[in-house]
């Protein structure tokens, strides 16, 4: 269980985007941040794009 909660919920709703909570979905502050558990999650295939580019940079000398 985690102890992180987001300042942007209130109950089940999401007041960023202004609707249902679904942490890691396009627009959340956790949005390829974060791996999530749930293999569909949006955030997880954004999550794998920005490690690979970081990768990249790093091989190429940029970092």
């Amino acid at each position: 269980m985690s102890g992180w909660t987001c300042s942007y919920q209130l109950g089940e709703q999401c007041t960023l985007l202004k609707k249902p909570c679904d942490p890691g979905d396009k627009g959340c502050v956790l949005y390829g941040k974060a791996l999530f558990s749930n293999p569909n999650s949006p955030s997880n295939e954004a999550l794998k794009r920005r490690e690979a580019l970081e990768r990249a940079r790093k091989e190429r000398g940029y970092e």
